[in-house]
């Protein structure tokens, strides 16, 4: 999971300083050349949905989401964990049903679209909602495996 999470960091952080440097483009050319770059806009648009979609699971994956847990503190541990489970497996299908198989029908549905300032085909943009989709398993899976192991040692 370690070389997982780097690998997304990574990613994200390449968006984020993409992102940063085409703000600062869009500044320039709109204010002081008096010109704004039609490329920058959609750009960002697009990397903030990529930087979106793969923050998620990345959150997900280091337990940084939000949660309301108000009410699963006053179980007894046991079935405080069987709560998160019950949510991690809700979760998971959400990802599978929602992220995956929906984002792969909307990904096909986008195919010959194409971008208006870039002309870069529509899939590439659309393809985060299912790779978001796999990482939420791949991080899910991970989690239902350490609550069923302290579900076990528990007993």
């Amino acid at each position: 999971m370690k070389t997982l999470n780097k690998v997304v960091e990574v990613i994200l952080d390449i968006f984020i300083a993409g992102m940063v440097l085409g703000c600062c483009w869009q500044v320039i050319t709109r204010f002081i050349l008096h010109n704004p770059s039609k490329y920058t806009e959609e750009l960002l648009r697009y990397m903030l949905i990529w930087v979106t979609m793969l923050g998620v699971p990345y959150a997900y994956g280091k337990n940084r989401h939000l949660s309301i847990n108000l009410m699963v503190k006053k179980f007894t541990p046991k079935n405080e964990l069987r709560m998160k489970l019950f949510i991690e497996l809700l979760v998971m299908a959400l990802s599978i049903f929602v992220m995956i198989i929906g984002g792969i029908k909307v990904t096909l549905n986008s195919a010959g679209q194409i971008s208006p300032a870039i002309q870069i085909p529509m899939q590439i943009y659309y393809i985060c909602v299912p790779i978001c989709g796999i990482l939420m398993v791949i991080y899910g899976v991970n989690r239902i495996l350490a609550i069923i192991k302290a579900l076990k040692e528990g007993q």
